[in-house]
């Protein structure tokens, strides 16, 4: 069996109850490391999937990745990008930046473009680990409807 849309239907009561389980987890956690802004979350998600783009991460294992290690210049991301892209007005992606910025997760780089830190990335690792527990809970579902 592929892993494929149709798997996914046929499977779909077996790996559904996993994913949403994991995922409350995932969001209950990613709500308590953002004190619950999960807009804040989001507005660093988004310039986190421009500072690890695809591409550009594909050999980097987890130490690397919480050791700040980065191969080259992220794409660039500015406020107003963000703001287009995730749908939350631009007057309060620049009070989420500002709060970012407080904490030291972000930076501003030549023209205003924004980067994730290395900070962040140490003082979120609980959210990380808690990523990586929903991906392996989902993956492993997957499989289990894969072997069936």
């Amino acid at each position: 069996m592929n892993l494929d849309e149709d798997t996914l239907r046929a499977s779909f009561g077996r790996i559904w109850p996993v994913h949403n389980d994991a995922f409350c987890e995932l969001l209950v956690t990613l709500r308590r490391q953002f004190d619950g802004d999960l807009d804040r979350m989001l507005v660093l998600a988004v310039i986190g999937s421009r500072t690890l783009s695809r591409g550009h991460t594909d050999s980097m294992c987890y130490d690397r990745f919480m050791d700040g290690e980065r191969a080259d210049e992220p794409p660039s991301i500015n406020l107003q990008s963000i703001a287009d892209y995730s749908g939350i007005p631009r007057e309060t992606v620049r009070r989420k930046l500002q709060d970012l910025e407080r904490l030291g997760w972000i930076t501003r780089q030549d023209k205003g473009y924004l980067a994730a830190t290395a900070r962040a990335a140490k003082d979120l690792e609980p959210a990380t680990r808690a990523t990586m527990r929903y991906l392996l809970a989902v993956i492993g579902a997957w499989r289990g409807a894969l072997s069936e």
